[in-house]
């Protein structure tokens, strides 16, 4: 819904190319095509970008601390590991008992974590700002140079920036305009705001709303990177409002679009159609923004 809400808002701005302007639904097609890569790219891409550095910065502290008595654990670990998933799946014709390689494998991630444990406050440390600085440059550009350039060459989006090149760089603009202003990984708490309510009012429980909440965004701070304190009841009115906004929007551009397998089926097939009629088209672009 978020991202789909940024990327209405930049359409608005940018307008639509008259071209396409009589196949409908064509608009709420390429609307949930950008969001989906914008959730790829800005989302899913970098959480998993961050925590990979995390884990980096967090190893090269054990390293450094652990020297060369560490490295030979931590080689005797993976071997051991790769010996338990083989003997498992019985592949490579394994004849080690899985039982056997278990008890060795605890025992290696005991001796792990023993050479670890004197560095762990530091290794955190480390962790954490490794992720803040990542999360401060994404801030700074959230949808940096090449963002696209790697969608599929028959993709809507790759179309409609190859056919509408000035129009394209419009929308670009007022996307890059609108995430500057948004943080997509609020998301990621409104997604997970349900199941902390619900756990607030489980009985027994200590907490409140707020409490939960804000042992969630610690816990999630290095991947999200949702650092600072969010005063997640506005956030939650503000969703509540896009969410109207974004259902409204498509159900004038493509009514039941959210709802009906149908209707989405016959807006892509709208757009790649209106596509296919304009491509080889090369009259002067016109679009009504």
């Amino acid at each position: 819904m978020l991202t789909d809400w940024c990327v209405i808002r930049a359409l608005k701005a940018a307008g639509w190319p008259v071209e396409l302007a009589q196949y409908s639904g064509a608009q709420a097609a390429f609307v949930s095509e950008v969001s989906a890569y914008v959730r790829f790219r800005a989302l899913d891409l970098r959480e998993l970008e961050v925590e990979a550095r995390v884990s980096a910065a967090v190893e090269r502290v054990y390293e450094l601390a652990g020297g060369h008595p560490y490295r030979l654990a931590k080689s005797e670990f993976t071997a051991v590991q790769s010996g338990f998933l083989m003997a498992l799946g019985r592949t490579h014709n394994s004849t080690e008992s899985p039982d056997r390689l278990r008890a060795e494998l605890s025992r290696c991630e005991a001796h792990l974590d023993d050479l670890r444990r004197p560095v762990t406050r530091e290794a955190r440390i480390a962790g954490r700002l490794t992720a803040e600085r990542y999360w401060q440059t994404v801030a700074a550009c959230r949808v940096p140079e090449g963002f696209f350039v790697r969608v599929p060459a028959r993709s809507a989006i790759a179309q409609m920036r190859a056919r509408f090149d000035l129009w394209w760089e419009l929308s670009l603009r007022s996307l890059r305009r609108v995430l500057q202003e948004t943080n997509p990984s609020y998301c990621r708490l409104l997604q997970a705001l349900p199941a902390i309510r619900a756990e607030s009012a489980r009985p027994g429980q200590k907490f409140v709303l707020a409490a939960l909440v804000h042992d969630w965004r610690e816990a999630h701070a290095e991947r999200f990177g949702l650092f600072k304190d969010i005063h997640f009841p506005v956030l939650e009115q503000r969703a509540f409002a896009k969410f109207d906004e974004v259902n409204a929007w498509f159900d004038h551009e493509a009514p039941g679009y959210k709802r009906d397998d149908a209707v989405r089926e016959t807006a892509v097939r709208a757009l790649y159609g209106g596509l296919a009629d304009v491509t080889s088209d090369y009259r002067p672009v016109h679009w009504d923004n």
